[in-house]
Formats: C-alpha cells, sequence, structure tokens
C-alpha cells in the first residue's frame, strides 16, 4: 500500500487509518470493493468500475457516501498525493460499527492505492496452470470483500502446481476463477460463461475487442469436459490483461500455450486500452 490513503473523508498516512474492531467487515465479513489500475497516471476504465461498486453496494444493501464524481475526485487526489504513475486502486465499502455484531450502520468508505507488479511474462507464453475447484460463490453479481475460499485453497494449489483455481459449480459448468474470468476457444469462437458469474471489466472490454477484431462470440455456459477438449483458454482480470491457460489439472490446453486466438487478443490490448475513450 502507499503512503496516502482516503478513509471517511480524510486523507490519512497508511499507517495512521484505522477501524474499529466492531466493524462488520471485521466481525462477519460484511462488505464490497472494487480495483482498477491506473496507467500512466489514469485509471483505466473507472466508468465501469465505479457502476460494478455501485452495484455490489446496493446488493448489500449498503449506501455508497459519495456519488461517481466524488469518487473520482478522491481517486485523482490520492493519484496526485501519491505521485502515482502506474500502479492501482481499492474502493472498499464496509458494513459499518455494529453495535450488536450483526445489524449494518454507517458503511466504513476507504479508498486504498497500490504499486503494481505485473504477473511473470512467462505465462503469456506458455500459458498459467490451473485447477478445477468445485465452489459457488454465494452472490456471483456482488464483488465482495469474501474470498475465503480462495485463500483457504492456496496450499491446495501449490500442492497441484497451479496458480489458479477454477470453479466449477453443481451441473459440472465451469463459472469463473477467484479473482478473475475465463474463455474458451473453440473452433475459432470466444466463448466466456454469463450466468451466475461476477461480470468483470475486463471481460466486457476483451468481449469488445474480439469483436472488433472479427473473432465470434459467445455467452453462455462452458461444461467441464469442454475446457479440456477445448483449443485454447483464457484467463482475464484488472491485473493480469488477457492470459493464456496452458494447463489445467495438468492436461495441456490445445497446444499448451499461448494459442492464435489468445495471441490476438493480447497484442491488441495494449492498443485498445490506451485508445478506447473509457481506457483513460
Amino acid at each position: 500500500m502507499l503512503a496516502t490513503v482516503y478513509l471517511n473523508g480524510e486523507y490519512l498516512p497508511a499507517e495512521q487509518a484505522r477501524l474499529h474492531v466492531s466493524d462488520l467487515s471485521i466481525l462477519r465479513g460484511y462488505g464490497v470493493f472494487d480495483y482498477f489500475r491506473i496507467v500512466d497516471g489514469h485509471p483505466r476504465f473507472v466508468d465501469d468500475h465505479l457502476h460494478r461498486f455501485r452495484n455490489s453496494a446496493d446488493g448489500l444493501h449498503l449506501p455508497l457516501p459519495l456519488d461517481d464524481a466524488g469518487l473520482r475526485g478522491v481517486i485523482t487526489e490520492l493519484v496526485a498525493r501519491n505521485d502515482m504513475d502506474a500502479g492501482g486502486i481499492r474502493c472498499v465499502l464496509t458494513g459499518g460499527y455494529a453495535d450488536d455484531g450483526y445489524t449494518p450502520a454507517s458503511p466504513n468508505l476507504l479508498v486504498l492505492p497500490y504499486g503494481f507488479t505485473p504477473p511473470a511474462e512467462h505465462y503469456y507464453e506458455e500459458g498459467c496452470a490451473a485447477m478445477l475447484h468445485p465452489y459457488e460463490r454465494q452472490l456471483p453479481r456482488v464483488k465482495s470483500i469474501d474470498y475465503i475460499e480462495g485463500i483457504r485453497i492456496q496450499p491446495l494449489l501449490r500442492e497441484r502446481g497451479a496458480q489458479y483455481p477454477l470453479y466449477v459449480d453443481r451441473s459440472g459448468n465451469v463459472r469463473e476463477s477467484d479473482r478473475s474470468n475465463f474463455f474458451i476457444v473453440a473452433g475459432g469462437t470466444l466463448v466466456t460463461p454469463v450466468d451466475d458469474v461476477l461480470l468483470g471489466v475486463t471481460r466486457k472490454h476483451l468481449l469488445a475487442l474480439a469483436t472488433k477484431l472479427g473473432i465470434p462470440v459467445e455467452e453462455r455456459p462452458v461444461p467441464t469436459d469442454e475446457l479440456l477438449a477445448a483449443d485454447e483458454a483464457i484467463i482475464c482480470s484488472s491485473i493480469k490483461g488477457p492470459m493464456p491457460i496452458g494447463r489445467v489439472d495438468g492436461q495441456p490446453i490445445g497446444g499448451g500455450g499461448a494459442g492464435a486466438v489468445t495471441r490476438r487478443l493480447m497484442a491488441a490490448w495494449r492498443a485498445y486500452t490506451q485508445e478506447s475513450p473509457a481506457g483513460a
């Protein structure tokens, strides 16, 4: 975390920012957040992220104390105070201080700046390794602070030699990863789940980019066996952008690295994020 943060109307040194122990984010894991990149001193896709942040807050019945213009002002001020050229911003809205330890009260709003370390470059050539894992998030459309399962299974990921989980629902469909959306490429078509997943901002823009490039897209369920038989697979997030999945449970996907469609998307992604009006 960088030196200056925002908490409930104040800009504070990070070491002085405090929440009371009665906050529901601490006692019950009740809260929402959103995260986006700062690139060349500007927030990337900030309108999309603030829209999702507000929708997540609505999903937990938490009123945001600032409108979007107010949030943009805080973000701009933090970028300036922390002299940020590149990095990330995490907006967090908590359940507030609850005397009974259960009932939401006045939410606490935190806006936290971070540095940025990109994923290892070799993943974009050889692909990352993923592990199928049975799990369904409670509120798929809400970006809540509850990442218990993803954190809990980190030892299992290391044991399996995987970097990321792919969550599989009770019907045998692959939905998403812990902090990412995912796609497959089947017969030249880019396919991604849409039901009961968090609708990622990078996911949205990759679909738009694919359409711009003339790559057919489909939004529909992806059964596990279709993933394992796919020509290519991709994981994506604000931090990763589009990244190939080389192996799932040790089985190569397609050629086991970045395929032709994935390479087209990765090559075009940087230019898209710079040219898109939503990219600054």
